[in-house]
């Protein structure tokens, strides 16, 4: 392919008039790679055997050009990779114009660099050309687009996130505090104690803490309640007076406290989030199942990024969107070892992960089958193999089916 192929035209320099004559009756392609400003796409009609590749500004130029696309009257299929949220407002702009928008690969663009022109190189006009081929050939799907409910679990699902990130950000920073102004009160209390967190969000050092005691041990009993023993309160004010930690600069305290202030901060918000999440699933009748068994959290996560069980044809389809699917580079003699295509979101994984340990350790007959499966030297693989099953499973509860291990699970007597 000759290198002209890629030059492209800004959307003022198109006669529009001329080609809307030209291509009459025809529908269209619209293959766009998404990008922050400069957009590029390749227009052509539905054989590909003609086409014009195009450039704009995204914000002053997009809506114009859905309005000239608009008015060649006929079907236009919009064609695009996923980019993060870049692609959003276009995608917005062409649903609105009645264009039919569909998901194209960035895995399948990106293998595709080489193919068609014997160039291994990959820019934006060219991406437009790889993203109109591939939707020709048949390989593109439409884009599934998120409901009201499911935006509502994805926003919340994103708020949780963000809050927990920044607990456990936090978290580290406060161990890394403690351990050099009073290493003792980490051997007494753990670092999510909602206690030690007001202590020093009201005290912000062990000075402080020492000089107060009976105040530092009320606000204990009052934060602690009866989940924290007298004696251990009695423990973590003596060892404020007697720690061989260095002692707290003005700075140091107030940082110490920020820190317990944006712990506490982050708590609450990480508490609302997933409360939401877990009463949008509990009101769902249907998903009841689902939420005994992997959990409500976890369901919310997997409905807000297009992972409904309910969604997929078959079981197989649900595990390889997952990306708990199977890859293997075998030749000639060598066979290779077969692993997780990761394709998947790895948020999704996460979660499938830990809902999985839930059931190893509280069923009994995930137990059974794992203590036969696990291998002391790579314990993982079995908890793996697990998740892959659980993903399955998981495609028949959501469709009212009971959770029950001992079908799904090969289990001796």
């Amino acid at each position: 392919m000759s290198k002209h192929t890629y030059r492209s035209k800004k959307v003022n320099e198109i006669d529009w008039d001329q080609l809307r004559g030209k291509w009459a009756g025809q529908s269209l392609v619209f293959a766009v790679d998404v990008a922050k400003e400069t957009q590029y796409a390749l227009l052509a009609n539905q054989g590909q055997t003609e086409s014009v590749l195009l450039r704009w500004g995204h914000l002053g130029e997009s809506v114009a050009l859905i309005g000239e696309l608009s008015r060649f009257g006929t079907a236009v299929d919009v064609v695009m990779e996923s980019s993060g949220t870049y692609g959003d407002s276009l995608r917005h702009l062409c649903r609105q114009a009645g264009f039919a928008v569909h998901l194209a690969s960035a895995k399948r663009v990106h293998d595709a660099q080489e193919v068609f022109d014997g160039v291994p190189s990959l820019h934006d006009p060219k991406s437009a050309f790889l993203v109109a081929k591939l939707h020709l050939e048949g390989l593109t799907k439409p884009w599934p687009e998120l409901g009201d409910r499911e935006r509502e679990m994805n926003a919340l699902r994103r708020e949780y996130e963000m809050h927990q990130s920044q607990y456990e950000r936090c978290q580290n920073r406060l161990e890394a505090g403690l351990s050099r102004h009073w290493p003792e009160v980490l051997q007494l209390l753990p670092l999510d104690s909602v206690a030690l967190e007001q202590l020093l969000k009201a005290h912000g050092s062990p000075a402080e803490v020492a000089a107060d005691g009976d105040g530092a041990a009320g606000e204990m009993r009052r934060t602690g309640g009866h989940f924290l023993e007298e004696g251990k309160i009695l423990a973590v004010i003596a060892s404020a007076g007697a720690t061989l930690g260095e002692p707290c600069t003005g700075a140091e305290r107030r940082y110490l406290a920020a820190l317990a202030c944006e712990l506490e901060h982050s708590r609450l918000h990480m508490r609302g989030a997933r409360r939401a999440l877990e009463s949008m699933v509990a009101a769902d009748g249907k998903l009841a199942e689902m939420a005994r068994t992997v959990g409500c959290l976890t369901t919310a996560v997997l409905l807000s990024l297009h992972l409904d069980p309910r969604h997929f044809a078959n079981p197989r389809a649900f595990q390889k969107a997952l990306g708990l699917n199977l890859k293997e580079k075998s030749s000639g003699k060598h066979k290779g070892q077969l692993k997780l295509t990761k394709r998947g979101s790895s948020m999704a994984r996460k979660y499938l992960y830990f809902a999985a340990l839930r059931l190893i350790r509280r069923d009994p007959v995930v137990a059974r089958w794992y203590e036969g499966k696990k291998d002391p030297k790579a314990k993982l693989k079995a908890v793996i193999a697990f998740v892959r099953k659980l993903a399955l499973g998981l495609w028949h509860v959501a469709r009212g089916d009971k959770f029950d291990a001992s079908r799904l699970l090969s289990v001796g007597a």
